[in-house]
């Protein structure tokens, strides 16, 4: 949760109060460089309003400039979420009532009971939150929108390097030149562990090739994403490795998949699903007994 997004959400004007809702509720959602990704469908049920309101209203969001919307892919199934910035210092008032559609959700996305409504209005909400709270980190500055919207539609666009969306202290150890393959990974980890920790973590040549291999692993795109998510896992080892990159690199494919769908495992989980794997297995047999002793009833009498 960020605080200062927060008070000012709530002091701006938006034109529709379900808007300010969905505003305030991406502001509570976000880190203080105004980033999160909750999902449609949390914050329908955090707000108590339809889907497709929520839909529309991050596109009149979008559309006045106090939000930006990327979509993030790299799912196991190849499934992509959106990942949004809150940019209230940037952009004029929205015009009440106006809402210009920049994104649609795909028809497997948007149940189809649920329908636009005049001026984004809230439609019938579920009331059961199938979404968990999103999870927020830092993160290197995407090529502007803008910039991509015109290169999708053939025009030259100049692009200027990924910067930093936060000032990079200058204690920071490690690689300083933004074009090198393991700042950006690099920055986010140190950043974040910094944040958890109050203290860098220790940079030397071993620590640079496990960023490169977390990279070369995972990939550029979501390197950076992983390496910040992994030190908000709380868990009695990592805590007591104090989340060393080496942990994040032992199971990097794995931090990927809960980084990608949200869920995070750990020992408890996992004996908690392995019980309950046990417990459904033994239900099984037993059913497959009685089953076996059932058939078997005709021949005992005879």
């Amino acid at each position: 949760m960020s605080m200062g997004l927060m008070v000012a959400a709530m002091k701006l004007r938006v034109g529709n109060p379900l808007r300010k809702l969905v505003l305030i509720k991406l502001a509570d959602n976000a880190s203080d460089m105004g980033e999160c990704w909750p999902s449609y469908q949390h914050i329908a049920d955090q707000c108590e309003i339809s889907k497709r309101s929520v839909m529309n209203h991050i596109s009149a969001l979008c559309d006045s400039g106090l939000l930006r919307k990327e979509t993030r892919k790299g799912g196991p199934k190849g499934n992509s979420s959106n990942v949004y910035f809150l940019t209230l210092d940037g952009g004029a008032p929205p015009t009440p009532g106006v809402v210009q559609e920049i994104h649609q959700g795909s028809a497997a996305d948007t149940p189809p009971s649920e329908s636009a409504a005049p001026g984004g209005s809230a439609g019938a909400a579920p009331r059961t939150c199938h979404s968990p709270e999103s999870v927020i980190e830092p993160v290197i500055e995407p090529i502007a929108p803008q910039a991509a919207a015109k290169a999708a539609t053939g025009q030259v666009v100049a692009f200027a390097p990924q910067q930093p969306r936060c000032e990079i202290p200058a204690d920071m150890p490690g690689p300083k030149d933004q074009s090198c393959k393991t700042f950006k990974a690099w920055a986010n980890y140190a950043m974040a562990y910094r944040k958890r920790y109050n203290a860098w973590p220790v940079w030397n040549a071993k620590v640079a090739g496990q960023v490169g291999q977390l990279i070369d692993r995972l990939g550029t795109d979501v390197a950076h994403h992983v390496a910040a998510y992994f030190l908000t896992i709380d868990d009695s080892r990592l805590i007591n490795g104090c989340h060393g990159i080496g942990d994040l690199l032992a199971k990097a494919e794995a931090y990927h998949t809960q980084w990608a769908t949200n869920r995070r495992m750990n020992s408890t989980t996992a004996q908690q699903i392995e019980r309950k794997q046990a417990n459904l297995n033994a239900g099984m047999e037993a059913a497959q007994r009685i089953m076996q002793r059932a058939g078997g009833q005709p021949n005992e009498f005879l």
